[in-house]
């Protein structure tokens, strides 16, 4: 019950920071030109986002038609914020600026000073910080000819380990509606003589199905893991925390870059694929020797890298790029706040080990193969006998060692090894 409510207010707690960011999110004015000067009609300089983290560089777009970098030049660049508690302003010079051609546009680039030189920021208000980014104004002087103009641009300065947990509690918040709506892929199969797999799946601890919950959505019709659409549910999540993390530090949605589309293609056109192929393989069999075994398994975590109990470099070699590439991916996000740019060739690789799983899965030579062989036998030897085969009993009935060979086959697709040994 207690986790049930701490679920209850983890959700609530999400939905409260996402009806904040919508109903303040007006206040990230983009591209903010409007600032109050000595002299407002001359203003060169176009703040491109109000919105900036503590020792990052922030851009200015400069009008070369107001602001000539030869001739013109910036005598100060000021940082004020208000200390609410104490009603004092703190001002900090900004020396790191410099003007930059970029793609034929002219800009102001400058450095926002480092946490450690603003920290005390943190005193303005209660809310701040981890609810709205604290406030500040960005003040420029500058000379044109013998004219001198102030101009002042509101700013917004996040906390980033807000962001950092922010992003996290979208992921938590993801997972406890999974919870909540209870995906149950392992619905009872009527084909089996008796289908545990579920109820044994409800015996393991409410911790453990909580994490393995998202993962309900990667269950193959055998009963594993599928590696594919746990590579598919991997990007997912680096993608929730991203777009999060950055539209709190950015007032920007995270774009999604071409890289970053072509690897889940790659994931969702290797999970389309694998999907068929064992859908194809498991409506083959006629559901009357489906009912020759019960059917107890569970996925675990090992089926990840393994196939039929045994261990898969192809499967192995896809989570290890999958988990490098992914670390990579997010480590850039908290750096940059976008999504890098992959290079090709990890790109090349990421999808040559996907063909080579692929081809590898549908050519290799699986216990599929002995099951149609064993079953074709029996159908031939009840031909033979002038026996039509509607069910499984009469399956048993023919008492060939064939049936028996079918039937411990089918265990090992179907039946965890832990529960043959307890019966």
């Amino acid at each position: 019950m207690m986790f049930k409510k701490l679920s209850f207010i983890a959700i609530g707690a999400f939905i409260f920071f996402i009806t904040s960011l919508i109903l303040w999110g007006g206040e990230n004015n983009i591209g903010n030109k409007n600032s109050s000067g000595s002299n407002p009609l001359i203003n060169p300089f176009e703040l491109e986002k109000n919105r900036i983290v503590a020792g990052t560089i922030f851009r200015m777009k400069t009008d070369k038609n107001l602001f000539d970098e030869n001739q013109d030049r910036i005598i100060e660049m000021v940082l004020e914020y208000e200390l609410l508690k104490r009603r004092e302003k703190k001002s900090l010079s900004i020396r790191n600026y410099y003007f930059k051609y970029i793609d034929g546009d002219l800009y102001l680039l400058a450095r926002m000073p480092s946490w450690n030189n603003i920290k005390n920021i943190r005193t303005q208000s209660a809310w701040r910080g981890w609810l709205r980014p604290y406030k500040a104004s960005l003040k420029i002087s500058f000379q044109k000819a013998e004219n001198k103009t102030t101009l002042e641009y509101p700013v917004e300065i996040p906390y980033v380990l807000w962001a950092y947990i922010w992003g996290i509690m979208a992921v938590i918040a993801s997972f406890v509606i999974i919870w909540l709506l209870k995906p149950e892929p392992l619905k009872e199969q009527e084909e089996f003589a008796e289908d545990r797999s579920r109820m044994e799946w409800e015996e393991t601890s409410k911790v453990k199905r909580f994490f393995l919950y998202p993962l309900n959505f990667a269950i193959t019709p055998h009963g594993s893991y599928s590696i594919s659409i746990a590579q598919i549910l991997f990007w997912t999540y680096i993608t929730i925390f991203g777009i999060v993390y950055v539209y709190w530090l950015s007032g920007f949605f995270l774009d999604i870059t071409p890289q970053m589309l072509t690897l889940l293609g790659i994931g969702g056109g290797t999970a389309l694929v694998s999907k068929i192929n064992a859908l194809s393989k498991f409506h083959e069999l006629p559901s009357k020797y489906l009912r020759l075994v019960k059917k107890t398994r569970t996925p675990k975590l090992k089926d990840l890298i393994s196939i039929g109990d045994q261990p898969n470099i192809f499967k192995f070699q896809i989570l290890a790029f999958t988990l490098l590439t992914g670390y990579i991916v997010t480590v850039e996000i908290a750096k940059t706040y976008a999504f890098p740019t992959i290079p090709n060739s990890l790109i090349t690789m990421m999808g040559v080990s996907s063909v080579i799983y692929l081809g590898n899965e549908i050519s290799h030579k699986s216990k599929w193969e002995d099951i149609k062989k064993k079953r074709e036998i029996i159908e031939s030897k009840a031909k033979e006998k002038n026996v039509e085969l509607k069910s499984a009993e009469e399956i048993r009935e023919l008492r060939i060692p064939e049936v028996e060979e079918l039937q411990d086959l089918l265990k090992e697709i179907f039946s965890d090894d832990d529960e043959e040994e307890k019966e």
